[in-house]
């Protein structure tokens, strides 16, 4: 009798700690949207400079210097047909039964109406938009993947609490280290020509920018040179 109050009293434990985690995976999961969603944000914003300043003032020059790179090295520019290289997508032949039966599935586990506490009702509001937006795209990959995570995070398959612990605290381990990562690709888009080139004042970036023409230039003189003494 004793042991198994103490089983009950054990799982109780496990099952306080579980909730704890799942606190934790949605502040890890947010941070790493946000950084995700920075760098991405950044990143368009140098494309963009790119496009339509850097292009606009060196194009023409940039242009010359591939060519005569290519005529060089003896590089051809070949127009493929794309329509026959065309993927179809895994979702264009979806099997529409199996994708309702996990969506259902998937609502029974993580219904926010199932939930009363404030904390955990916001964590099941988060995942059912997830598989809502997973169902939309008709994307059963990712269903199975959340209907793995919900026996995880929420219980209902042949995972014992013990495990379901030891997994989440890998998600947040992988979590974390994503975080960190897209955290140092973000330091290092920075030092990118352009960004730094972008961060300039108006004066000071037409001045990187006649500098940049001149080497540009000076490449083309000697690439050309080279170009006219092997006899291309």
């Amino acid at each position: 009798m004793d042991n198994s109050k103490a089983l009950i009293s054990k799982e109780k434990e496990l099952i306080a700690r579980i909730k704890e985690l799942r606190k934790e995976i949605l502040k890890k999961e947010k941070m790493l949207e946000d950084v995700v969603k920075e760098y991405v944000t950044f990143e368009i914003s140098i494309k963009n400079f790119y496009k339509n300043y850097y292009l606009v003032k060196l194009g023409e020059y940039i242009s010359i210097l591939e060519s005569l790179k290519n005529k060089l090295l003896g590089v051809r520019n070949f127009n493929e047909n794309k329509e026959d290289n065309k993927k179809y997508d895994d979702k264009d032949f979806v099997d529409e039964k199996k994708l309702k039966a996990l969506y259902r599935k998937l609502a029974r586990i993580y219904h926010p109406d199932k939930n009363l506490d404030e904390d955990e009702r916001e964590f099941f509001k988060i995942r059912m938009a997830e598989i809502n937006k997973a169902f939309e795209k008709r994307d059963i990959k990712e269903l199975e993947r959340l209907l793995k995570k919900a026996y995880i995070e929420v219980g209902g398959g042949d995972i014992s609490s013990l495990d379901r612990i030891r997994y989440m605290e890998e998600d947040i381990y992988i979590i974390t280290k994503m975080v960190e990562i897209y955290t140092e690709k973000r330091k290092i888009l920075e030092e990118n020509e352009i960004a730094k080139l972008m961060r300039k004042d108006p004066k000071e970036r037409e001045e990187a920018i006649q500098k940049i023409k001149e080497r540009i230039l000076s490449d083309i003189d000697m690439y050309y040179k080279i170009y006219l003494k092997i006899g291309c």
